[in-house]
């Protein structure tokens, strides 16, 4: 099998938005998927997942996830509409509590542009949820603790979206990250444009606020953000800073060489300024390729090392659901003479091929850095990210801030959507799963947790204060 053509471990969040046709502005509503068509696709999609997804009961059992699927299917009693159907077949996938396991949004979005949603983000702090990112008029409201949304208490319409939102395992601070898209779950839950917020001001009292909604595109502008994938700065001789805000550079050569180049770069003058602290900046990185994570990783230890311990799928042949995938081209038949069984998985767990080098034994470069690392994490770090942070976590370097991450020492991924054949829906299924070699690693459902937890404060979201870097910087400074 050719290894090459397993897609990257990337944490997809769809936010492409495509031009809105008004003709087809009520087919969100419209019930346009007939029931008889839509009762044999859900089959297929709990058939494709059940015989291809390699962590489908890690964290559900089988007996759950059959319960939740006939619950589902049961309910379909009608013909549905695209949101029906996204609810139904987002809340099956969620089950499985798979980070890489969702259904994609693309469909609604492009139908979505000019809607009316609801104004604000929202941000989980300490089981209270507050007002996040808006328009400049509704700005004032920003970090102000909300009680309710037309008359249903937050807390009720948190746990509905969330029968829907995919998170891994048992992780909670990746909650955050999914809502900054708020306005469109809220939207899949209830379809109105105008909105009574009942919430708590500055002076702890209960006020209720009338708000219009804004349309998607205008809230698709408020949660973009432009941020280089790598920077690096030094704040003085003593004191540099590294933010990796994704491993996406790692995909083609051209971006992962002038990549390479920046830390080779970095890790030079380090070296020579005798740098004494570092702070490594992963925050919101939701994974990329490995092979970028790889070579940081080689200039933070002091020992060889090796990256992955296996590569497992759950299927032994490709030939009956090949169809299904968006590009069937990246598919290949897994060779069962290459693979051990491992974890009830077909397991790649060696090779001799120089561009496998996964599993190969990787060499740390010899300037490697010898100061002291700090590394700030939250429920953004996922996939490839997640598989960095244990092997620091593994190798014991650095001290870790923040709050936990959501990936782990393990991922379910293979970069493949499949297309559901009446509905054309695209559904992300992991068809690999990809294990780090760190036999030392203590596993933790949650994800892995900071050496420090540092929670933001309500205020923060309104003033951007970077509490977490701030706190790191202040405890290197008083420790010169």
């Amino acid at each position: 099998m050719n290894l090459k053509l397993l897609l990257p471990l990337l944490f997809f969040i769809i936010n492409s938005v495509f031009a809105q046709n008004t003709k087809t502005e009520n087919l969100l509503f419209d019930k346009t998927l007939k029931k008889d068509s839509i009762l044999v696709e859900f089959s297929e999609l709990y058939n494709l997942t059940n015989t291809i997804h390699p962590g489908q009961f890690m964290f559900c059992t089988k007996n759950e996830f059959n319960k939740t699927y006939l619950s589902l299917k049961k309910s379909i009693k009608t013909d549905l509409s695209i949101i029906e159907y996204y609810k139904l077949t987002a809340t099956l996938m969620a089950k499985i509590k798979d980070g890489h396991t969702a259904v994609d949004r693309a469909q609604i979005i492009s139908l979505l542009k000019e809607r009316l949603v609801f104004p604000f983000s929202i941000y989980k702090i300490n089981d209270n949820y507050y007002l996040g990112k808006t328009t400049d008029t509704n700005k004032d409201f920003i970090g102000l603790q909300v009680l309710k949304i037309n008359g249903k208490e937050i807390k009720s319409v948190v746990k509905e979206i969330e029968k829907f939102i995919h998170l891994e395992g048992r992780n909670e601070t990746g909650l955050n990250t999914r809502f900054k898209n708020f306005p469109f779950y809220y939207f899949v839950l209830n379809q109105t444009n105008q909105f009574e917020i009942e919430y708590l001001d500055q002076n702890n009292h209960k006020k209720k606020q009338k708000f219009n909604g804004i349309t998607f595109e205008t809230h698709t502008q408020n949660i973009s953000e432009k941020i280089e994938p790598l920077t690096t700065e030094f704040r003085t001789n003593n004191l540099a800073i590294l933010k990796f805000h994704s491993f996406e550079n790692g995909y083609n050569e051209k971006d992962r060489k002038i990549a390479e180049k920046q830390l080779d770069d970095f890790f030079i003058q380090l070296e020579s300024l005798k740098t004494r602290n570092l702070i490594i900046d992963l925050r919101d990185n939701s994974g990329g390729a490995a092979e970028m994570a790889n070579y940081l990783f080689s200039y933070l230890t002091d020992k060889t090392f090796y990256y992955f311990d296996y590569v497992g799928a759950k299927y032994n042949t490709v030939k009956e659901w090949k169809h299904f995938a968006q590009y069937p081209e990246n598919i290949e038949e897994i060779n069962l003479n290459e693979t051990k069984q491992k974890y009830e998985l077909n397991c790649y767990t060696a090779t001799d091929a120089a561009d496998y080098w996964w599993f190969e034994q990787q060499q740390n470069k010899p300037n490697y850095y010898k100061g002291k690392i700090s590394v700030l994490i939250n429920g953004g770090c996922f996939s490839t990210t997640g598989h960095l942070l244990a092997l620091m976590r593994e190798y014991k370097i650095g001290k870790f801030y923040g709050e936990y991450s959501q990936g782990s020492n393990y991922s379910n991924s293979g970069g493949q959507a499949f297309v559901l054949p009446y509905s054309k829906t695209l559904v992300w299924i992991p068809t690999f799963q990809y294990k780090m070699k760190t036999p030392n690693f203590q596993y933790d459902p949650k994800g892995i947790k900071p050496d420090i937890e540092i929670q933001i404060k309500p205020n923060d979201l309104k003033t951007k204060f970077d509490r977490q870097m701030d706190y790191v910087i202040k405890i290197i400074e008083e420790n010169k």
